[in-house]
């Protein structure tokens, strides 16, 4: 072979090691939190004060409510699972008195935004709005458990 060919195969395989190795450095750089297998992934951002978390759970809550009661069940998902990052962040956050509070909390909730992506899907309203109305009872559930402790 000559110094061109060499020389072009060298180039063609560095070009095309390149994009993958940009995609997976980025992967590392980027956390996503997975939806359980529909098929893409969600980041939510978390607010660093616990006050803020509980705004911006209201916020996705309120939104999720609109979503369903327009039956856009196809966004519900992006809600509930919104809410299942805020809520996993409080255990961190919260004293620790009430951490184990938040992670019992925060394991129901994973179970219920689970239930919304399910009953969204299959574009089944009512039981998505059951599953909404459970969402918001554990939420208050857990202010309620916080509440004192936060209160201190």
């Amino acid at each position: 072979m000559n110094k061109a060919v060499i020389t072009a195969l060298g180039a063609a395989a560095l070009f095309a090691l390149t994009p993958a190795s940009a995609l997976a450095q980025a992967a590392k750089e980027k956390p996503e939190h997975n939806d359980g297998g529909s098929g893409h992934s969600h980041f939510t951002k978390i607010p660093e004060k616990v006050e803020d978390i509980w705004k911006e759970i209201h916020k996705q809550k309120k939104l999720l409510g609109e979503v369903v009661e327009k039956k856009d069940l196809g966004e519900a998902h992006d809600h509930a699972f919104a809410i299942r990052d805020l809520v996993k962040a409080l255990p961190g956050k919260v004293q620790a008195d009430s951490k184990s509070k938040a992670e019992e909390s925060s394991k129901e909730i994973t179970k219920i935004a689970a239930a919304i992506d399910k009953s969204g899907a299959a574009r089944a309203q009512k039981a998505t709005e059951d599953n909404v109305k459970k969402m918001n009872d554990a939420i208050m559930a857990l202010e309620k458990k916080l509440k004192p402790a936060d209160a201190k």
